[in-house]
């Protein structure tokens, strides 16, 4: 198989976007560009040169009716949950090519799955921010431990050799090979959505909790969007984009330094299908 290059796996991750906006657009799902694909867009209209992921994210509402009513002659739908005909444990959704790109080693999913984007949902949070901060830590430490579990979807035939191979045995037994995942997940899906977004003051994506308890927002931002030009398309933002930016990055228009311009998703690597390019 061949590795898919920058700019190819861009375009499948583009084309996904372009699936979803239209999907969205019909069913009148709101949507926003976020992170490093907002910045993306504000600074390069299109995608930060060196990036290969695509996020948006919904407030949970429309986020649940995606999930339930999604559907695209294209691509797939993965998220957690009995519903879904995938096993992975994520607490946000992931729309996947799988005719044309495969990774080498998923992390997140028991079955293959090619290039991705992912969907982060919205949920409420308290109005208080040392309230949110609390609950923010206290879920962190869940969210951590689950990322342990997904060692049940690391496979050997991804080791380059049989010393990686022995070590990922070694991890999966005491690991127990991310015995009670599950259920964890199921537990923390729920935690993070037990204050509805509809009647919060404040808002906060708590399925990936990496940038810390920065990203607490007013429910009131996602009143009014805007379209901004992204690579020859136009996709939605919330219109206080500036808020929820700074929130995270302080000045996003400032480039980072050369040493830190690499891909989001390095550790990953896609290939096209055997037969497909």
């Amino acid at each position: 198989m061949r590795e898919l290059t920058l700019k190819e796996l861009q375009a499948f991750a583009l084309d996904i976007l372009k699936d979803v906006h239209q999907f969205c657009e019909k069913e009148n799902i709101r949507y926003s560009l976020a992170y490093g694909t907002l910045i993306g867009a504000l600074r390069h209209k299109g995608f930060i040169p060196w990036d290969n992921d695509i996020d948006i994210c919904m407030p949970r509402p429309d986020y649940e009716r995606f999930l339930k009513t999604y559907k695209s002659n294209h691509f797939e739908l993965a998220f957690f949950g009995k519903e879904c005909k995938y096993d992975s444990l994520i607490a946000y959704a992931r729309v996947f090519d799988n005719k044309r790109t495969v990774a080498q080693s998923g992390h997140w999913i028991a079955q293959p799955a090619g290039v991705w984007i992912d969907i982060f949902p919205l949920d409420g949070v308290p109005d208080d921010f040392d309230e949110f901060k609390k609950l923010y830590n206290d879920l962190h430490d869940d969210w951590a431990k689950i990322i342990g579990k997904k060692i049940q979807f690391r496979r050997f035939s991804h080791c380059s050799g049989i010393k990686e191979a022995l070590k990922l045995l070694y991890h999966k037994i005491r690991r127990r090979n991310g015995l009670g995942g599950h259920k964890m997940q199921k537990e923390y899906n729920e935690r993070i959505a037990r204050i509805p977004f509809g009647t919060a003051r404040f808002y906060s994506q708590l399925a990936v909790m990496d940038n810390g308890p920065v990203e607490h927002l007013p429910v009131g931002s996602y009143d009014e969007r805007i379209l901004l030009d992204f690579d020859g398309a136009k996709f939605y933002a919330i219109k206080d984009y500036d808020t929820a930016l700074r929130a995270v990055y302080g000045d996003y228009m400032q480039l980072p330094p050369e040493e830190d311009r690499v891909p989001h998703q390095s550790f990953i690597k896609f290939y096209w299908k055997d037969g497909v390019n």
